[in-house]
């Protein structure tokens, strides 16, 4: 396997989180607040790489409601990965969920574009129902490279392997999964950052989120 296929394999926050054990090594659930760091209840000191995540993340229009939390993060190698929900669900049962990653020196093997397709490869995989991917084009913003797309499933298994976060495996009752996806590229790393909601199974031609209300998604609270 190469070094940018073994990133994709576990590359995956929202439908694809299953295929990601979390580990020992995972962030409880905690109400986060970014900014300066404080002793106040509630307030989470976010390590320096999930900062890092945030101010990228932030620059694209990505950053959760200060309402939400920070439900899991990890570091596995060279990747990053942090995922807020809002602060009344959990991982096992969301209905929003902002997730960004980070994959230390993998801008020198793949280009954003190629990335993004590579993702969506994946996501046919596992998906029960129809995929949805439409790439929305190239991004500069700040000299960052970027590509941005909408990615979905009409009808995605909801998996629960057993972890540090999860007690016990089980399957729940599929459901439709669409989301608005960036991948990032500096001179070194690639980041993937994503807004993807949860609801009940639909079709192609009624899916949540299209080219005309992706914006209107991205706003939203």
């Amino acid at each position: 396997m190469n070094k940018v296929a073994a990133f994709i394999c576990y590359a995956g926050c929202a439908g694809l989180a299953w295929l990601l054990p979390h580990t020992a090594y995972a962030t409880l659930p905690a109400l986060v607040t970014l900014g300066a760091q404080s002793d106040s209840p509630g307030v989470l000191v976010m390590s320096s790489d999930v900062k890092r995540l945030t101010t990228v993340s932030q620059t694209f229009g990505f950053l959760p409601p200060l309402s939400w939390k920070l439900a899991f993060n990890e570091r596995r190698g060279d990747m990053t990965m942090a995922e807020f929900i809002p602060a009344n669900e959990t991982l096992n049962n969301w209905s929003s969920m902002v997730c960004m990653q980070g994959f230390k020196g993998l801008a020198e093997d793949v280009d954003p574009e190629d990335f993004l397709d590579s993702m969506a490869n994946t996501y046919r995989e596992h998906c029960q129902g129809e995929v949805i991917y439409q790439q929305l084009g190239s991004l500069k913003i700040e000299g960052y490279e970027a590509v941005h797309g909408l990615l979905g499933c009409t009808s995605m298994p909801n998996i629960h392997n057993a972890s540090a976060v999860v007690s016990t495996s089980y399957i729940t009752s599929p459901q439709g999964e669409m989301g608005y996806f960036t991948v990032i590229s500096d001179d070194d790393d690639i980041y993937l950052v994503h807004k993807s909601i949860r609801t009940a199974v639909f079709t192609a031609t009624s899916a949540p989120i299209n080219q005309n209300n992706y914006r209107d998604f991205m706003a939203e609270p």
